[in-house]
C-alpha cells in the first residue's frame, strides 16, 4: 500500500476490514462501549494493517489539535501530598512548554478516562500516586502516549518508568535518629492498607535497627492514611511507655501529629518520655510541636515526573525505569531536646 492510500484510510475502510459497522469501529477506537476483547482486536488489528491513524478527520484530514498537553491522573484531590504534586508537574511541565491538565481517578471500574486522554490528544500521562491496570496502561500504549508513575501503590509490571523517593532509606534513617536519642522500644505505626511505599519504609526501619540494637521487637500499631489511630492503639502506646522511653516511627505526618496530640492529651512527655518521627515533611499550621520527620521531594520528584514523559515523547532511552529521589532526615522537637 503506498503512502498516500495510507494516509486516506477512513474509519469505513476500518469497519469493513473488521466486519463491523462504522459506528462500532468508532467506538471501539475511541475506547468507548462495552465489546467483546475479539471486537475490539478485530477493529484494532484492521486499523493497524490498513495504517488507519485515529488522529484525522474521517475525511483523512489531520485534526487540528494541540498536542503539547500532558496529563496528570490523581487518586483524589486536596492534601499537602497532591498540593506539591501539583505544583512540581505544572511548573515543569510550563516550563518544557507544555499545559497541564488534572484528570481525576473515578472509583467506577468502567470509567473511560484513558479515552478522554487519547480524545485530547496528550502528549503524555504522570499517574500519580495510583498504580494502573494492566488495561489502562494498554490503552495509552495503544494511542502511543507516554506515560510515567509517581509513587505506585503497588510493586509494577517490567519496562514501566516509574518515580519514587527512597522510603527504605528514610525509614533506615528514622530507625537510626531515635536510636542516637537514647529511646529503648520501637513502634512502627501504619496502615493497614500495605501500600508499597509503607513497606518500604517499614522494612528499613527493621532493618536498621536489627543492626543497631539486635535485640529490639518493633510493634506495629494500625492506623489509617489521614491520621486516624485507634483507641486501643492510643492505650498500647501510652503502655508500652510506662516504663521506657518509646521510639515511634509513624508511616506519615498526619499519623505522626495524632500519636503526639494523644500522648500529650495522656499526660506523656514529648520528647523525653517518647519521641515520634513521621514521613513527609507536610507543611502544618502553627501551634503544633515541631515533627521530626523524613522529608520526601514531592515537589521535585513530579517534576522529573514530567521531564520523562518529555524525554519519552521525544523517543529519548531512558538508562533506568525505576528512579528514586533521595530523602533527608529533619530533626525537630518531636525527638529532641534541641
Amino acid at each position: 500500500m503506498s503512502d498516500d492510500a495510507i494516509r486516506r484510510a477512513s474509519l469505513a475502510d476500518v469497519a469493513e476490514a473488521a466486519g463491523v459497522s462504522a459506528s462500532t469501529a468508532s467506538r471501539v477506537l475511541s475506547r468507548r462501549g462495552d465489546y467483546s476483547p475479539a471486537t475490539r482486536r478485530g477493529v484494532l488489528d484492521a486499523a493497524a494493517r490498513l495504517g488507519y491513524d485515529r488522529g484525522t478527520t474521517p475525511r483523512g484530514r489531520r485534526a487540528q489539535t494541540d498536542q503539547r498537553l500532558i496529563e496528570l491522573v490523581l487518586g483524589g484531590l486536596g492534601g499537602p501530598w497532591t498540593h506539591q504534586a501539583i505544583l512540581g508537574a505544572h511548573e515543569r511541565a510550563f516550563a518544557l512548554g507544555y499545559d497541564l491538565v488534572l484528570t481525576k481517578e473515578r472509583d467506577d471500574p468502567l470509567d473511560d478516562w484513558p479515552a478522554r486522554v487519547a480524545a485530547r490528544r496528550s502528549s503524555g500521562v504522570v499517574f500519580a500516586i495510583i498504580t494502573p491496570t494492566r488495561r489502562q496502561l494498554d490503552l495509552i500504549a495503544d494511542f502511543a502516549v507516554p506515560s510515567v508513575v509517581l509513587d505506585p501503590r503497588a510493586d509494577t509490571e517490567p519496562g514501566i518508568v516509574t518515580v519514587g523517593a527512597t522510603n527504605r532509606r528514610g525509614g533506615a534513617d528514622a530507625a537510626h535518629h531515635l536510636v542516637s536519642q537514647g529511646y529503648e522500644r520501637f513502634v512502627f505505626v501504619t496502615s493497614a492498607l500495605r501500600y508499597r511505599f509503607g513497606r518500604a519504609r517499614e522494612q528499613g526501619f527493621r532493618e536498621s535497627l536489627a543492626r543497631e540494637v539486635p535485640e529490639a521487637r518493633v510493634e506495629v500499631i494500625d492506623a489509617d492514611w489521614i491520621g486516624g489511630v485507634s483507641r486501643a492503639g492510643i492505650e498500647r502506646l501510652v503502655a508500652l511507655s510506662a516504663d521506657a522511653r518509646l521510639g515511634v516511627f509513624a508511616v506519615n505526618d498526619a499519623v505522626a501529629h495524632t500519636v503526639i496530640s494523644a500522648m500529650l492529651r495522656a499526660g506523656r512527655r514529648v520528647p523525653d518520655e517518647i519521641g515520634v518521627i513521621g514521613f513527609d515533611d507536610e507543611p502544618r499550621p502553627a501551634g503544633g510541636m515541631p515533627l521530626s520527620t523524613i522529608r520526601q521531594p514531592i515537589h521535585e520528584m513530579a517534576a522529573l515526573a514530567v521531564d520523562l514523559v518529555d524525554r519519552l515523547g521525544r523517543g529519548v532511552v531512558l538508562p533506568e525505569h525505576q528512579i528514586e529521589l533521595p530523602t533527608e532526615l529533619v530533626v525537630r522537637r518531636s525527638t529532641s531536646s534541641l
